[in-house]
């Protein structure tokens, strides 16, 4: 029988986080300046509230009036990380940010509120844990928009702040139909070799952190437990919001491993939309063998069948600089 963990990120050349686009519901702001009734596709993706590391970045994923998603500070920071459950309602999101330890278990969590006013998200609640008290947030999108992913201007979710030179591509995108050439010379690819016989996949097996690719745009994946499920992150470069995206739908059968990637704000097809990844464990490998966007015909996606390997894990705390 299969072990299912449900929930509620590339080689060095292509990461994971290339696929978007969708529908875009408009909403009017009447009268004098107010909050607008707060609809999904304005507030669903990556928010963050300034620069550096001490900041704090949302990425929020939104089905129907559930919210879910992702909370950091230093997001590279794997003890960072906390957890978002809530609920779309009227003009706001009201959810709780789980903060939880290295073994699964909530530390404490934060309650809040969150609304667009302009071109912002405000977010305000009070927070859990030592030192906690009454917090107001003002989150933006990022102004240079997501890392390019193979062309010159990526395009994003037309939403309150966006970059307005990724928005203007918006509609004119389509993704590549066609396969890359393979590379040719010194470096060209050999057949991979597992460095083992695949494992059986255990939850705690997954636990850590796991890498893709080198340098500042490597992708970083975190795979938490959270009470009785298996949760996560990935993100790469974990320095913008738009980058970033959070996993859910663990399913576990024998020596395979599914989980489905959400991309809400930016991508190259229709947004929001999900991958399901489909990967193998050997040694400290997790080889992914497909990553299927959920609303793309087969045939248009050159890197569904496109394999890489994430190494790891290690654990969050070797993460961390603190």
């Amino acid at each position: 029988m299969p072990t299912n963990h449900h929930a509620d990120t590339q080689s060095c050349r292509a990461p994971l986080l290339v696929l978007l686009l969708g529908p875009l519901l408009v909403l009017a702001l009447s009268g004098p300046p107010r909050a607008w009734a707060l609809d999904a596709d304005q507030a669903r993706g990556g928010w963050e509230s300034g620069t550096g590391r001490a900041q704090h970045i949302f990425d929020f994923e939104i089905q129907g009036n559930r919210v879910s998603g992702v909370y950091c500070t230093d997001c590279a920071d794997a003890t960072t990380l906390a957890f978002i459950e809530g609920t779309l309602q009227g003009d706001d999101m009201r959810f709780i940010v789980r903060h939880v330890r290295a073994d699964g278990t909530t530390l404490y969590e934060d309650q809040a509120t969150a609304r667009i006013e302009g071109d912002h998200l405000m977010v305000s609640g009070r927070a859990g844990g030592r030192g906690g008290g009454a917090f107001r947030w003002i989150l933006h999108k990022d102004p240079r928009g997501p890392a390019n992913l193979g062309q010159a201007v990526t395009p994003v979710l037309p939403q309150p702040g966006a970059p307005a030179r990724n928005v203007a591509v918006y509609e004119a995108h389509r993704p590549p139909s066609g396969r890359r050439p393979p590379p040719v010379g010194l470096f060209r690819p050999q057949p991979y070799q597992p460095p083992g016989p695949w494992e059986r996949i255990t939850p705690e097996r997954l636990v850590g952190v796991w890498f893709a690719g080198t340098g500042h745009d490597k992708q970083h994946f975190f795979f938490h437990e959270v009470g009785n499920r298996l949760l996560g992150m990935v993100c790469g470069p974990c320095d913008n919001p738009y980058t970033m995206a959070a996993i859910d739908d663990f399913r576990i059968q024998g020596d395979t491993v599914t989980f489905e990637i959400h991309h809400e704000d930016f991508g190259g097809v229709s947004l929001p939309f999900h991958n399901t990844i489909t990967a193998h464990l050997a040694g400290n490998e997790l080889r992914v063998i497909s990553a299927i966007a959920n609303n793309v015909p087969i045939e248009q996606q050159p890197l569904a069948y496109f394999p890489f390997s994430m190494i790891g894990p290690v654990s969050f705390e070797a993460t961390s600089a603190n």
